[in-house]
């Protein structure tokens, strides 16, 4: 009988899924009408950019994309929404965008009142909260908001989910708003005390969510037993962490921990973690930790994985010797000093060992390689930036392994000194070797050539001498070369790349190697760079570059190319070229790229016009100008020391990123046009040693982030633009305009400049004073060459070119050259022009000037030079050779010829040893009070050798003697106050 019941019954079940599954007896097709309703109602609200939803019609809900649903009831218990090409974690901004975008998240989702799994991630619910009916959800055990664009507070209410194991509310940083170092707009806040009813939770990823520092840990003693916690970025500080876990029943289970990114400071951390003993994975890098390592980490035996990476750790960490078990070893970008210990030898299991951007100064018993000891299985040794000295090969202990694992191996950017050792070729799985910028020497190893999986090799910047082994060619693998800067001196021909058919990146520039490839040669290769600076091709443009249809990246200066050169548009997808400093001839060659940000063709034969016709277009009729109106993407060009005639092409406003322009020295004439001052990233401008003529165009008032303007050795004429002040040029460092035919006054905006350092206004037609307000020139202060000690763009525009861009300073009557020392330079020059009037007293508060050149002063009717430390022949000219005083020299043992006694040449007059110069340039003479009575004097004795005469007439008395009361009375309060200061 109950046999019997028991197959009925069954056979009812069947009937009801069959009902369900194919529309029979009235029951459900598909998915339940209420939870298809609302799942079309939470779609109306998307706006579905890439119509990943258009699966989302018909009835049967549960076949739409993202949906599942249980196969009994038919009900929906999972929604996963989440972009497959969206990485939630993913911080680079140039691969993110919203492939969904929601103003919120519907209500009509808790009719789906069985999901268990809901993924939302990728999601931009643009800054609105996190709803409480999402606490609705009962069986809810895996939930994702990760990056999807929430603010305001977390909700009380997920507390209510006591199913959920998996929490994940990471907070993208793209939605980060940061003004002066606060963090504003779109923010997501919690107080942590709802995590205390999530009593199933075993994972909890709340990155980026700034937690309440007050909450009260009371409410957290029956914390779930949480195997991973990530709290990064979430301003905690180290009472806040206290207050986290000090009543954590659970501490001790906790196997992964993230505390990076956070308000960490500090000698100590909570001593809670001493009972963290099953922690396998701990991150409190980016902090602001301090003193020595912790001493509870020597307890932790199970950790796989640890990261202190940029903290400020100071001082040994012995207590890492007990950690034999350690996989995962990175104390990267801290302040650890001192000797890397040989103890690291014990950890055999060590997989990754990252020690990188520290101060270690040498490895204990100075053996570089000697550390890797029976670490057999280290894939990664990463001892990159630090101060690391030595010999890279000496006392090498390498025989306690078989085999060894490594892969990759960074010493760069130390001191590391010796010859590179012939057992590098032992590490036979090597893919990665880089040792740039140390001291080695030598030659290139012939085992090196057994590494056959070497992807990469980079021994740029040291002194590496020798030949290229031949035996490199057999590397098939290398994707990178990279010998640049060495002293390597041998014949580089094909078959040192004969089987290379992986190379991608070749730079072999600035050594004395001589490049023999001949031009028709087909390479098996296909390049994204290549460099070959300074390599003695002496021939002609080779024509197996320009088989190279993927180079991106294309150097060829300092060589000696010559030959007319054909247009380069087969190249079509370069983005940097310079082919400098040859003697190529021709026209200026025409680029098709659209991808072009470096163009360097200086110093070179080019000739013929800007203007000419598109080589590749249909129309030959169809001219522009060449680089700026086909090429928008461009941000560098230099065009200088060629022989370049015609006009400059009248359309620089499509060129939004150019940064750069350099057209000096070349035969080029008409006027600047308007649109030279439209590229709104204009920040370096030299268009000195031709033959424009015309005004200054009033449209460079526009570039406002200009920094060097050099329109000197010219004919243009007309006024300095009044509209140059610090609003419309705020970052102008250097204005040179010498050698033009400009007339009118030196318009007082200039000096509102704040970073004009150096003013070259020489060999102009200026008239009237010398502008008072030039003493207010902040950027010719003392601490002016600092303006841009650390300003790494500066040095970008300044030399981008190879060999360094030039320009040229008259400082001394003398032409000096400068490259990246420019920056340094403070000079104000104003000679050769018909400035009338007195040397401003305001041009002392200069402190920072080294070059002042004033000459022409065709009114001055006295001077006083006198008890100054100056040295050197007295300048002779119309002017000074009237002021025949000796007591204005007085006081400066250093000076010679008229109208003093000591004639140049005597012993007296000689020229001072460069040392004592410098010593003498650095000394401030105006801290003497007796300079000040002194200077006085001297303008008082000048004063009545003019007017004297006038006492013998009446008319004058009265006015005169009371105007010199007036001055007497001004003097002497001028020297009481500086007298005052000086006591001070």
């Amino acid at each position: 009988m109950f046999r019997a019941c028991l197959v009925i019954w069954l056979l009812v079940l069947l009937l009801l899924k069959l009902g369900a599954m194919n529309g029979h007896l009235g029951f459900v097709v598909g998915c339940h009408d209420a939870e298809r309703e609302a799942l079309l109602k939470f779609k109306q609200g998307l706006n579905d950019t890439q119509n990943r939803l258009s699966s989302w019609e018909g009835k049967d809900c549960c076949l739409w994309e993202g949906v599942g649903y249980d196969n009994v009831t038919s009900y929906v218990n999972r929604l996963d929404l989440h972009d497959p090409s969206c990485n939630p974690y993913n911080y680079n901004e140039n691969d993110w965008s919203w492939s969904m975008i929601s103003a919120k998240l519907d209500r009509s989702l808790v009719e789906l009142s069985r999901l268990n799994y809901l993924e939302l991630s990728c999601i931009d619910f643009q800054g609105n909260q996190i709803p409480g009916f999402i606490g609705s959800f009962k069986h809810l055990r895996y939930l994702n908001l990760s990056s999807s664009n929430f603010g305001g507070v977390v909700p009380s209410q997920i507390g209510n989910l006591t199913k959920l194991r998996t929490l994940d509310i990471f907070k993208s940083p793209h939605n980060f708003l940061i003004v002066d170092n606060f963090l504003t707009t779109y923010n997501l806040s919690s107080d942590f005390n709802w995590v205390s009813k999530l009593v199933s939770l075993q994972y909890l990823n709340m990155n980026n969510v700034l937690v309440d520092r007050s909450m009260n840990s009371t409410h957290m003693l029956n914390m779930p037993p949480l195997l991973g916690l990530q709290l990064s970025n979430c301003q905690l500080d180290v009472p806040t962490v206290s207050s986290l876990f000090t009543n954590f029943t659970w501490i001790s289970t906790i196997q992964q921990l993230d505390l990076s990114y956070n308000y960490l400071r500090g000698s100590s951390l909570p001593t809670v973690f001493v009972n963290m003993t099953n922690l396998r994975y701990l991150d409190i890098s980016r902090n602001q930790l301090s003193g020595s390592v912790p001493l509870w980490i020597k307890n932790m035996r199970k950790l796989l994985q640890l990261d202190l990476s940029s903290n400020m750790f100071e001082g040994p960490f012995p207590y890492f010797a007990n950690m034999t078990s350690l996989t995962y070893l990175d104390l990267s970008s801290n302040d650890f000093s001192g000797l890397i210990p040989l103890w690291i030898q014990k950890m055999g299991k060590l997989q990754n060992l990252n020690l990188r951007d520290n101060n270690f100064s040498q490895v204990e018993g100075g053996a570089i390689m000697g550390i890797l000891g029976n670490l057999c299985n280290l894939k990664s040794f990463d001892l990159e930036d630090n101060h690391i000295g030595g010999e890279i090969g000496a006392h090498h202990n390498l025989s306690k392994c078989a085999t060894y694992d490594l892969e990759d191996l960074e010493l760069s950017g130390n001191m590391i000194g010796g010859t590179l050792p012939s057992w590098l070729g032992d590490f036979k799985s090597l893919t990665n070797l880089n040792i740039a910028n140390n001291a080695i020497e030598g030659p290139i190893p012939v085992s090196i050539g057994s590494l056959s999986y070497l992807e990469e090799l980079d021994i740029s910047g040291n002194s590496v001498n020798g030949t290229i082994p031949q035996g490199l060619g057999q590397c098939k693998a290398l994707v990178t070369i990279d010998l640049s800067s060495n002293n390597l001196q041998s014949v580089v021909s094909e078959s040192h790349f004969a089987n290379l058919s992986r190379l991608n990146y070749l730079d072999l520039s600035s050594n004395s190697l001589e490049v023999n490839l001949h031009s028709n040669w087909t390479p098996p290769f296909q390049l994204f760079l290549l460099s070959l600076k300074s390599c003695k091709l002496q021939t002609q443009f080779p024509q197996w570059v320009r088989k190279q249809t993927r180079l991106r990246v294309l150097d060829l200066s300092d060589n000696m190319l010559c030959g007319n050169l054909d247009p380069l548009y087969p190249l079509e997808n370069l983005e940097q070229v310079d082919i400098s400093h040859n003697q190529l001839t021709g026209p200026v060659p025409y680029f098709s790229s659209s991808q072009l940000n470096i163009i360097d063709l200086s110093y070179n034969l080019f000739s013929g016009s800007l203007v000419h016709s598109n080589p590749s277009a249909e129309n030959k009729n169809d001219t522009a100008g060449v680089f700026v109106c086909h090429l928008p993407s461009v941000q560098f060009l230099d065009l200088q020391g060629n022989n370049i005639n015609g006009t400059i092409p009248d359309c620089w406003n499509y060129s939004n990123d150019l940064a750069y322009i350099n057209l000096s020295s070349n035969n080029l004439y008409g006027i600047i046009p308007m649109t030279m001052g439209q590229a709104t990233s204009l920040q370096f401008l030299k268009l000195s040693n031709n033959s424009l003529q015309g005004p200054i165009p009033p449209t460079l008032s526009s570039s406002s982030i200009l920094q060097i303007l050099d329109l000197g050795e010219k004919k243009l004429v007309g006024n300095i633009p009044i509209t140059w002040n610090g609003k419309t040029l705020p970052s102008l460092d250097m204005l040179r305009l010498r050698g033009n035919q400009l007339e009118g006054v030196i318009p007082l905006s200039l000096c509102s400049l704040p970073m004009l350092q150096l003013i070259d206004l020489a060999h102009n037609n200026l008239t009237r004073v010398v502008p008072r307000c030039f003493g207010k020139l902040i950027g010719m202060g003392s601490s002016s060459s600092q303006n841009h000690s650390d300003d790494d763009e500066y040095d970008y525009i300044l030399s981008n070119d190879p060999l360094g861009d030039i320009t040229t300073v008259v400082l001394k009557g003398v032409e000096l050259q400068y490259t990246r020392t420019l920056k340094y330079v403070v000079n104000l020059d104003l000679s050769c022009n018909a400035l009338v009037g007195s040397i401003p007293d305001e041009i002392t508060n200069l402190t920072g000037l080294i070059g002042l050149n004033l000459s022409d002063l065709t009114s001055l009717t006295s001077i006083n030079l006198s008890n100054n430390k100056l040295h050197g022949q007295i300048p002779t000219g119309n002017q000074l050779q009237t002021l025949i005083d000796p007591s204005a020299y007085e006081g400066n043992p250093g000076l010679c010829g008229d109208p003093l006694p000591n004639k140049c040449g005597t012993s007296l007059g000689r020229k001072q040893p460069q040392a004592e110069q410098k010593q003498h340039d650095k000394e401030d003479d105006l801290e003497n009070p007796w300079f000040y009575f002194v200077i006085i004097s001297g303008v008082a004795i000048g004063f009545w050798g003019v007017v004297g005469s006038l006492l013998l007439k009446d008319r004058f008395k009265f006015a005169l003697f009371q105007l010199v009361g007036n001055v007497a009375d001004y003097l002497y309060a001028q020297i009481m106050i500086r007298l005052d200061k000086f006591r001070n």
